[in-house]
């Protein structure tokens, strides 16, 4: 009988180091890939799909002596922690440089709408976030999920019963629909905007996070409620 070694054997495509650069390079040319860095006892796995693009999860694999897997932890790529610092800087030297330092050199000149503005600003960036981070949740769980599945840890029915056992209209994930449904498609006027006014790079991508979002959020419900 076949160990969870052996089997995940078979699902590798491809071995590389887990290092940044090889990462970078999983971004642009190995979309599909299952590529896998081996080790005695633990194997780190990754896969770079549609949706998460650069910021996919890897996945540690910890077997014992028989080859069985004892422990699966899962954490952002190396490539995805270099971007998500690069983009956290970028977002607070926007608001340090064009926003705040600006307000301190001209205090005198201070109106309760500079307020909003900044107030409105730092609701479009937590927005920002916490859509990206959904869509690297969402994901991370469906590829774990189906990881189990190929190598028998877990039985695709059990996995469906109970995604669909979770109630997709709690009064928190109702409310945050509310929030983050008009957010979205905030997000997409002001991305075909910025498009309009020249501003194409940061416009697409806009317009691919909103959709991503949206897409992966109500193929959950339309999904449960087939399956219900």
């Amino acid at each position: 009988m076949k160990s969870d070694k052996d089997k995940i054997d078979k699902l590798i495509t491809l071995e590389k180091e887990n290092n940044l650069m090889n990462h970078i390079l999983t971004s642009f040319f190995n979309k599909g890939e299952v590529i896998a860095e081996k080790k005695n006892n633990e194997y780190i796995i990754w896969e770079r799909n549609y949706w998460v693009g650069t910021f996919y999860p890897i996945f540690k694999i910890h077997f014992n002596g028989l080859g069985e897997i004892k422990e699966i932890k899962t954490e952002l790529s190396l490539n995805g922690k270099l971007w998500r610092f690069i983009f956290g800087g970028l977002l607070l030297s926007f608001f340090l440089f064009a926003l705040i330092i600006p307000i301190i050199e001209n205090y005198e000149y201070f109106e309760f709408t500079d307020l909003i503005i900044i107030g409105i600003y730092g609701i479009l960036a937590f927005g920002f976030v916490w859509v990206l981070k959904k869509i690297y949740e969402n994901e991370t769980k469906y590829l774990l999920n189906d990881l189990k599945v190929s190598v028998g840890l877990e039985l695709e029915e059990n996995i469906e019963k109970i995604e669909n056992s979770k109630n997709e209209w709690t009064l928190k994930r109702t409310f945050s629909r509310i929030i983050f449904y008009p957010f979205a498609i905030f997000i997409i006027c002001f991305a075909i905007y910025g498009i309009y006014q020249g501003t194409v790079t940061r416009g697409i991508f806009g317009i691919f996070i909103a959709i991503a979002y949206l897409y992966t959020d109500i193929k959950i419900i339309r999904k449960k409620s087939e399956d219900f």
